[in-house]
C-alpha cells in the first residue's frame, strides 16, 4: 500500500519511525528518508525501496511476513549508507532552527557584497571591500561568523 500525501520529510534521523513488523515495511520519505543538507529524498527512496523489495522477495520464499521475516529489511537499512548519513546529520536540524540568521542575515549581507562589487560607479573594489567588510562587522561580527560556522561543523560530525 502507498501514502498518497507527499512531504519533504525533515524529521531525520531521530524521527525515523518503526520501519517494520508484522507485515508493513515502510521505505523512502514516508520512513522520514531525507537528507535536509543534501536535499537528497529520490535516490534514498530508491535504495530502501530496493531493500524492502528484497526483504520481501526472502519473505516469499520463506512465507513469513512477521516481523522476524522482515528484518533482513532493518538489518540492511541500518547498515546501509542512508542510516550512516542520517546518523551523521541528525543535529542539522536543530542547529538550522535555532539559528534563523543562516536564512535572513546572511543571505542578505552576501547580497549586499556581490551588488557592492558588480555595481560600477566609479568606486574601487579596494573601497567596495573595504565597505563589504564595514558593514559585516557591524550587522554580524566576525567571532560571531566563526562561532556560526563552528556549531555548524560540529552538528554535521
Amino acid at each position: 500500500m502507498e501514502y498518497t500525501a507527499h512531504w519533504l520529510a525533515e524529521g531525520g534521523f531521530d524521527a525515523v519511525p518503526k520501519l517494520y513488523g508484522d507485515g508493513y515495511l515502510i521505505a523512502g520519505d514516508s520512513a522520514m528518508l531525507f537528507n535536509t543538507l543534501h536535499r537528497e529524498g529520490n535516490n534514498l527512496a530508491m535504495a530502501s525501496g530496493k531493500m524492502a523489495a528484497d526483504a520481501i522477495l526472502k519473505a516469499f520464499k520463506l512465507n513469513d511476513f512477521s516481523q522476524t521475516g522482515l528484518k533482513g529489511y532493518g538489518d540492511r537499512l541500518t547498515k546501509s549508507f542512508i542510516m550512516k548519513d542520517l546518523r551523521k546529520y541528525r543535529r542539522l536540524g536543530g542547529f538550522l532552527y535555532r539559528h534563523k540568521e543562516i536564512f535572513s542575515q546572511l543571505p542578505q549581507l552576501a547580497s549586499f557584497g556581490a551588488r557592492e562589487i558588480i555595481t560600477v560607479n566609479g568606486v574601487s573594489k579596494k573601497d567596495k571591500e573595504k565597505s563589504i567588510l564595514r558593514k559585516i562587522r557591524k550587522d554580524m561580527p566576525i567571532p560571531r561568523i566563526f562561532r556560526l560556522i563552528w556549531q555548524a561543523w560540529r552538528a554535521t560530525r
